[in-house]
């Protein structure tokens, strides 16, 4: 996001670098400038301040999005915007907090009247021509909550989340993308609260909680299941049927299993933002019963018999 330093510091003058200048030039001026205002070598006053100043301009000038809209709103003030405004541009007359989203700005400065001013009696035009009469604002940001079950989260879905508003309740249907994670916050731009005078609509956000599953866990986008495994099956080897979200699959347990061995079941997981889906990973567990016949117990025991300790490396 950006913020109303992009619009009062011009980052390519505190790195002393013109606005063609390559990433490999940003990257060496940044690092020319941070070891010379860094507070343990330069300990004069200001000096901390200017350090932090340095480490700012290059956060953004390195990060080639951030670089195209800062290029990109820094022209549309140079081209005229904000002249004559009484204290200089700022961004709050729009609505915005201290961060802001650089196309929505743009499309108030730009779209349905420049942002909203109006010229006329009552006050400064944004170019400095005229009297701003009214002024239109943008429309506030709304968040919401939504709980969806693990498999809706894992598929995607539609939900119809209501919300209040000043002018009354209002219901919105988002569409919830798959592999949405527990926590996930969902923008549904121009879906909050309308703005004033035709101005932009504020946002929805949508924060999601995702209700856990009874047997699989997430790790990323792979699923995890504990799968239970008898001391036969372990033993021996088998064929065993594991559940998935899109049904069971046959997996061959390989005799000598022991507990703790996790078997990697690829294209099982949750579905990731590139199309593809992650892998489901089991986990045997061998289960040992609580409670074995007489006739069971004596043949644990024979089979016990002569086996070599498994902490003997241990030394116990």
């Amino acid at each position: 996001m950006a913020s109303q330093s992009w619009i009062d510091k011009d980052f390519y003058a505190i790195l002393g670098v013109p606005k063609t200048a390559s990433a490999a030039d940003i990257k060496k001026a940044y690092r020319e400038a941070a070891k010379k205002y860094h507070p343990d070598r330069n300990p004069e006053k200001g000096g901390e301040e200017k350090f932090k100043e340095v480490g700012e301009a290059y956060s953004v000038l390195s990060d080639t999005e951030k670089r195209a809209e800062y290029d990109k709103l820094r022209d549309a003030i140079a081209s005229g915007y904000g002249r004559g405004v009484p204290g200089g541009f700022r961004v709050e007359d729009f609505g915005f907090g201290e961060e802001f989203d650089v196309e929505d700005l743009l499309r108030q400065i730009f779209g349905g009247g420049v942002g909203g001013f109006r010229t006329g009696e009552g006050g400064f035009s944004p170019f400095g021509v005229g009297r701003v009469q009214q002024r239109a604002r943008r429309g506030r940001d709304v968040e919401t909550n939504v709980s969806l079950s693990f498999e809706e989260a894992a598929e995607g879905t539609e939900r119809k989340v209501r919300f209040d508003l000043p002018t009354g309740r209002r219901d919105v249907t988002v569409k919830i993308p798959a592999g949405v994670a527990d926590g996930s916050r969902i923008r549904a731009r121009g879906r909050g609260e309308p703005g004033e005078q035709g101005a932009q609509s504020g946002d929805l956000f949508v924060r999601v909680n995702v209700e856990p599953h009874k047997f699989f866990g997430r790790k990323g986008n792979d699923l995890t299941l504990v799968l239970p495994v008898t001391f036969a099956e372990a033993a021996l080897g088998s064929e065993v049927k594991v559940p998935t979200l899109n049904g069971p699959v046959t997996l061959k347990v390989p005799a000598g299993t022991s507990s703790g061995r996790t078997f990697r079941i690829r294209g099982r997981g949750i579905k990731r933002s590139d199309g593809t889906t992650g892998d489901l990973l089991a986990t045997a567990q061998v289960a040992v019963p609580s409670k074995l016949p007489k006739k069971k117990q004596e043949l644990v025991k024979e089979l016990s018999e002569g086996e070599e300790s498994p902490r003997k490396h241990l030394e116990v």
